[in-house]
């Protein structure tokens, strides 16, 4: 009996990398094969998760990595709970989602991530009726997301609506979907602080990262010098008070959107410019027709740099 602990025990992984690997897919109950690499600092850990699942601490299931039967008994060791593994696609898809969201910003200090069923708090519906994936914290502002994909349909989105009319407890919404066209943008305006909406690629949950990080204020002296300032006004973020309202996107925000729309209608002889970027512009051009764009580069804008620290 021993024998069989110390033969147990010699198989467990001692990398920090790989207990953390490890650790994730026990919580979150799959990991992709193509995001491994964001636990690893280097290019051998292929030859690390070939390890693992000869220890059988990990198995593969399709194009997917989940617990195997001693890492099942590696999460009971480190008193972390773990739940039976789902199967069924409807259930997968959305975890799978949340996966992926989750692994992208794993090593990601301005991210914290809490999946939904991790989420305690569900006072104003029961589990099952909330369409949202988790609480998404950027830079400290918390965002209740949620993902519309491909093979969600009008009635989904609808109940997605219906969600929000119905939310009391967040002020800041994400929405990320595989395609924006889908959506009539107008619909997801609530009276929220923001409801920003996103496309659900790779590169733009990369630029999400840096959503608070725009150095907007040297932006707008590069543009204005020193004719605009701060906004008192709740549409604009910078004005002249004359002639001179403008406002910033990094991404879609259809609160701000609804804003300058009900000013731009109530005050047909004003102006606003809008500052973004040519990957929104197409969008905002759709909605706020009357208003004067300047297209700029704003990773050029953005402070990398700037880390959080606990």
């Amino acid at each position: 009996m021993v024998k069989v602990v110390i033969i147990i025990k010699s198989i467990f992984p001692k990398n920090e990398n790989e207990i953390e690997l490890v650790k994730f897919i026990g919580r979150f109950q799959y990991l992709s094969s193509k995001d491994v690499k964001y636990f690893f600092n280097d290019t051998y850990y292929p030859k690390r998760i070939a390890k693992l699942i000869k220890n059988n601490i990990l198995r593969r299931y399709k194009k997917y990595l989940v617990l195997a039967e001693n890492g099942q008994y590696f999460m009971k060791i480190l008193g972390q709970k773990t739940t039976q593994l789902r199967y069924d696609k409807k259930y997968t898809d959305r975890l799978k989602f949340i996966s992926h969201l989750a692994a992208l910003y794993n090593k990601d200090t301005r991210i914290s991530f809490i999946p939904s069923f991790e989420i305690k708090d569900k006072t104003a519906f029961t589990e099952s009726s909330r369409k949202f994936i988790g609480i998404l914290n950027i830079f400290g502002v918390k965002y209740l997301t949620y993902h519309i994909s491909e093979e969600h349909t009008e009635k989904y989105i609808r109940s997605v609506i219906f969600d929000l009319q119905k939310e009391t407890m967040y002020k800041n919404i994400l929405i990320l979907i595989n395609d924006i066209n889908r959506l009539n943008l107008r619909d997801f305006a609530f009276g929220f602080n923001s409801v920003i909406i996103s496309n659900d690629t790779d590169e733009e949950l990369e630029n999400l990262k840096y959503i608070h990080q725009v150095n907007w204020p040297k932006m707008i002296h590069k543009l204005y010098k020193d004719t605009v300032h701060i906004s008192e006004y709740n549409f604009c973020d910078y004005t002249n008070n004359k002639d001179k309202y403008i406002t910033t996107f990094y991404l879609l925000d259809i609160e701000k959107i609804n804003k300058i729309d009900v000013f731009l209608k109530s005050n047909s002889g004003k102006q606003v410019d809008i500052i973004c970027g040519e990957n929104i512009v197409k969008y905002l051009g759709k909605e706020l027709p009357l208003a004067n764009y300047k297209l700029i580069n704003i990773s050029d804008f953005i402070e990398k740099d700037i880390r959080v620290y606990d």
